[in-house]
């Protein structure tokens, strides 16, 4: 409890470092560890197309592979006719 109450004392929330034998206490502690990634008994290794980004003052929001494209661009939806077929007419019988 005194682990986390430190490390949670802080403004900033980016990366965190968890090292234990004890599986049960890891998924324990990193749920309630407020920051934006989380390794427990590794160094900073990350998959590219998973989520980067912080909380608090570390920043909002993710960053990184597919989150990316949510923040950075506009979705659009087109659709297209492939084949013949009729087109109705709103408002006319």
């Amino acid at each position: 409890e005194e682990a986390l109450q430190i490390a949670n004392d802080t403004n900033y929330g980016l990366t965190g470092y968890v090292w234990t034998n004890d599986l049960t206490r890891a998924l324990r502690f990193t749920d309630a560890l407020e920051a934006g990634m989380i390794w427990v008994n590794s160094e900073n290794v990350r998959h590219l197309p998973t989520p980067f980004g912080g909380v608090k003052a570390s920043g909002i929001g993710r960053d990184g592979g597919d989150w990316s494209f949510e923040f950075y661009m506009e979705q659009k939806h087109i659709g297209f006719a492939t084949g013949q077929h009729k087109i109705t007419k709103l408002g006319a019988l």
